[in-house]
């Protein structure tokens, strides 16, 4: 009885599920909030519930005015919604079961290629692991997703498992990626790659999805209306130029640590190499049925691969393609031959399809632990009060003390802060504006620059922002060793440390020149 009932509800997909599920919910408690832009999308997405889109910058004294839009709008308000339930618990409880879904539908996809569960489980578990570095409760996670998405529905279209229809699918998909995060643009071109391809297979006479004109003209109109869903967006233009300042940035490439191209001095960048190699090694495998196999989906990983080596923050969308397609080609492979031929015990030729009594656990455990947290009860991993922030990143530790010295300051105070602490200031407290934060599209290029020469490099320059803006106070970080900014105020006398946290420091000015 009890082998039956497990047979029917624990399949190994469930299995996986749940192991990464629970990994997530302990692991990622505090990582996941790393990244200031948790903070600060929570409150932009809170701020078009109640008052509507914005078109200028709501939050900085430094920028009134000017031209900035939520231009991930539709990411924000399903944060802030999921705030508005079960706070913070119910971020990560959506970050976590988001991810485990997604790698566990890797994970069947594998498993249906022929791969033995364990296989499956380790390739899953090492692409999860290399793309986990830009795991973080912000909308670009959406992207990760929604590419897998776009390169199953293309390889599902090239095999003659998918109709036209469903490769018009990516329409709304598109639409809905387009208004959640910019990486939409990374669909079109893996789309528009492969149609290329399929369209000159067609005119060479090669075997490929396109059997006809009607089809190719079908397939040509999907492309063209998948193009089109960038200016399918509130903002119009606006939207677009945004994208382009912050896709043309070459600051940001230089500054910015996702932005940076890859090398090879850090343990991430041999990761995401090691994986690299991998996949180019599992490619390989094909070239014995190359003229007869070749599939154009197949290339898409490599142009990604191609753009993870000029900024690292690719390196995910890298391993999301090549997971996909490995899950295609692998039965075209001589390492899948020599697996049937030597140790048939690890290569399947098919697989039990999965019932859908295996989602009911997943299903179950997600619900339980959404009406724990709505319900305000606290329970270890997955109730309220388990979402926790590192105070090396989020200074929580110094809230009440900025909130007492900023409230009690005479006149108006204002505060300079580092920019990664702009999203803490927006979302605790509200009341006051800030210098800057993470939004680099909207300071643009010369203000990045002279900024980041100010903080690592000439940190006596607080003094001219401070006398420019008439700033009182300055909270700046520490990140575990004194920070120049740190360093300079500590020992200025013009400027007195009102209190001292775990990952920032308060300070007040004592003497304020005459701007």
């Amino acid at each position: 009885m009890l082998r039956k009932c497990c047979e029917r509800f624990v399949a190994p997909e469930t299995l996986f599920f749940v192991v990464v599920w629970v990994a997530f919910q302990v692991h990622f408690r505090e990582r996941a909030f790393s990244d200031p832009g948790t903070l600060w999308h929570t409150v932009v997405g809170e701020s078009i519930l109640r008052d509507g889109f914005m078109t200028t910058d709501p939050f900085t004294y430094t920028h009134p005015g000017r031209t900035w839009i939520p231009q991930q709008w539709g990411g924000e308000v399903v944060m802030a919604l999921l705030h508005r339930v079960g706070g913070f618990d119910a971020l990560l409880l959506a970050f976590s079961t988001g991810i485990a879904a997604l790698f566990t539908w890797l994970f069947a996809r594998l498993r249906r290629a022929g791969l033995h569960w364990s296989l499956a489980a380790v390739l899953a578990c090492g692409a999860l692991f290399v793309a986990s570095f830009h795991f973080y409760i912000r909308p670009h996670l959406a992207t990760m997703v929604f590419l897998a998405v776009t390169m199953a529905i293309l390889v599902d279209f090239d095999r003659g498992r998918a109709s036209l229809g469903r490769l018009a699918l990516l329409i709304p998909l598109f639409v809905v990626w387009t208004n959640v995060h910019g990486g939409v643009l990374g669909g079109v071109l893996s789309f528009g790659l492969v149609a290329a391809g399929w369209a000159g297979s067609y005119l060479v006479g090669r075997p490929g999805p396109i059997t006809s004109v009607r089809t190719g003209f079908g397939v040509l109109g999907v492309l063209c209306t998948c193009a089109l869903t960038p200016f399918d967006n509130p903002f119009g233009m606006e939207m677009i130029h945004t994208w382009q300042r912050i896709v043309g940035s070459t600051v940001m490439a230089q500054v910015v640590n996702e932005h940076k191209p890859l090398g090879l001095s850090s343990p991430l960048d041999q990761m995401l190499l090691a994986f690299a190699l991998l996949y180019c090694v599992l490619l390989a495998g094909t070239l014995p049925k190359l003229r007869t196999e070749f599939r154009f989906t197949w290339l898409v990983p490599l142009v990604w691969m191609v753009l993870m080596f000029k900024g690292i923050r690719q390196g995910p969308l890298f391993v999301m393609t090549a997971t996909v397609v490995v899950a295609d080609f692998w039965p075209h492979t001589r390492w899948h031959d020599w697996l049937k031929k030597y140790g048939d015990s690890l290569a399947y030729g098919t697989v039990t399809p999965l019932r859908p009594s295996a989602f009911a656990l997943p299903s179950a455990l997600v619900l339980l632990a959404l009406a724990v947290q709505a319900a305000g009860i606290s329970v270890p991993v997955f109730g309220r009060g388990w979402a926790s922030f590192s105070r090396d990143f989020v200074p929580t530790d110094l809230t009440d003390a900025i909130a007492h010295e900023l409230d009690t300051a005479p006149g108006r105070p204002r505060l300079f802060n580092d920019c990664n602490l702009g999203g803490y200031l927006i979302y605790y407290h509200p009341a006051h504006k800030i210098f800057m934060d993470d939004r680099f599209e909207l300071y643009g290029d010369p203000w990045l620059a002279d900024y980041v020469d100010a903080a690592e490099k000439h940190p006596e320059r607080i003094e001219e922002y401070c006398d420019r803006y008439a700033c009182t106070h300055a909270l700046v970080g520490v990140e575990f060793t004194r920070t120049p900014f740190d360093t300079y105020l500590s020992n200025s006398p013009r400027w007195h440390e009102v209190a001292r946290g775990q990952g920032a420091v308060l300070f007040r000015r004592v003497s304020l020149s005459t701007p």
